[in-house]
């Protein structure tokens, strides 16, 4: 994709999401209620004979998410999946469905190349299941900035929380885990992009910020930039040059909140 086309892409998309959170939800998944709990190959026949269709999905960390499209009822809902069965099924936005609140049939309708790319923005934008609480924010200034965050992690672009908003954060801590989700065939995070295998840091989450930095230079790691994160919050992106490890650091009160592999930086080099 271009620079313009891509930097379209992502304006769109913080534009659709924004507006996403004020559309209306219809109320389909207490009907479903029976399905949860239930092994998700026969679950997933059951929706089908019920007018459901698989629209999209992705997964979490310990869950998958599906969404579902019902045309004659109008509705979206998603379904959450762990170890192989139906652990919830709840009422979300059409828009995680892919359908666009300009379309007479429910389906995605667009008018010139601009709007078009706005429609493909809201497909790929970030679903309620990247949410940790798996519902989009209902203030949309909050939405616009962790989609911000989202695409930003997504994409492997600097973290630039300039509005020093918690929703950039979680958005751009998300964006990074999909992203992880997407490449897992590379298994570049887990052993590096060299000869070297990685250098193991998930020991570090949670301790003293001195004693967590002074660990990750003794496991060859060099500090390469800092930022602001939140109100409290002090972030550190750090670079490992043998393992080629990018890893981004946010402390918090003194402690490391989180440690993550972000995979490319601009200074990680």
């Amino acid at each position: 994709m271009n620079t313009k086309l891509r930097t379209a892409f992502l304006g769109c998309a913080a534009l659709a999401t924004a507006a996403s959170p004020t559309l209306a939800i219809a109320k389909s998944a207490s009907a479903l209620q029976d399905l949860v709990g239930a092994k998700a190959g026969g679950a997933e026949s059951d929706l089908r004979s019920r007018g459901w269709v698989i629209t999209d999905g992705h997964k979490g960390s310990s869950s998958s998410y599906t969404y579902w499209w019902n045309g004659s009822r109008n509705d979206c809902v998603m379904v959450t999946t762990r170890d192989g069965r139906y652990a919830s099924i709840a009422d979300v936005p059409n828009t995680d469905c892919n359908q666009h609140k300009g379309g007479s049939d429910g389906a995605v309708a667009a008018v010139g190349a601009v709007a078009a790319i706005a429609a493909i923005a809201a497909i790929a934008s970030h679903k309620s299941g990247h949410h940790d609480n798996g519902q989009h924010y209902s203030d949309n200034q909050q939405e616009a900035e962790y989609e911000r965050g989202y695409n930003d992690g997504l994409y492997s672009e600097p973290y630039h929380n300039y509005s020093r908003n918690d929703s950039y954060s979680s958005g751009y801590q998300n964006g990074v885990e999909q992203r992880r989700n997407n490449t897992s065939y590379r298994n570049d995070h887990r052993w590096g992009a060299g000869y070297a295998a990685s250098a193991d840091v998930s020991d570090l989450n949670g301790a003293r910020a001195a004693g967590a930095e002074r660990e990750l230079q003794s496991r060859g790691f060099r500090s390469v930039d800092t930022f602001a994160s939140g109100g409290d919050g002090r972030g550190t992106i750090w670079w490992n040059g043998r393992t080629y490890q990018c890893l981004q650091a946010i402390v918090v009160n003194g402690y490391v909140d989180s440690i993550s592999d972000i995979g490319s930086h601009r200074r990680c080099r």
